[in-house]
């Protein structure tokens, strides 16, 4: 049934639920499983550092892209050890832009992410990411609180 499995991973605690469920969920099933993470922009008032000090821009995507290279590094093994085929990708960009694009060239199954409840936020009547992506994504989408 679902023989490619994504998932949306960064370092938050909904994301390491996501993880844990594909990774189970494609050990049960046998499937690839793919692991996509977005490095998103630095904030654009990184430029006011950049003027006094012009390495720091440099220096701390270099520090972000070790960061998530690492949790990847991680991830692999915990699949390779559950006997999960995986693989893992870093894309530059927008969160969601960035997502369907790879779930796009991937196309994957099942796309699992993970769900954050903001409790007064506005995502709960605008729809969050995982509501964007189930609008446009092009597979199934499994949400995991």
């Amino acid at each position: 049934m679902f023989k490619k499995i994504a998932v949306a991973y960064d370092e938050s605690p909904e994301a390491g639920r996501a993880f844990r469920s594909a990774l189970d969920l494609g050990k049960l099933l046998g499937s690839e499983l793919h692991i996509i993470t977005v490095v998103e922009a630095l904030p654009s008032y990184i430029g006011y550092a950049s003027a006094v000090a012009p390495d720091v821009p440099g220096m701390l995507k270099a520090d972000r892209e070790a960061f998530y290279a690492d949790l990847h590094s991680r991830a692999r093994k915990a699949a390779e050890e559950a006997g999960v085929t995986v693989s893992s990708e870093l894309v530059d960009g927008n969160e969601i832009e960035g997502l369907l694009s790879l779930v796009g060239r991937l196309r994957p199954d099942l796309l699992v992410v993970g769900l954050r409840f903001e409790p007064g936020g506005l995502s709960q009547f605008l729809g969050g990411t995982a509501h964007k992506l189930a609008l446009h994504a092009n597979c199934n989408i499994l949400g995991i609180r």
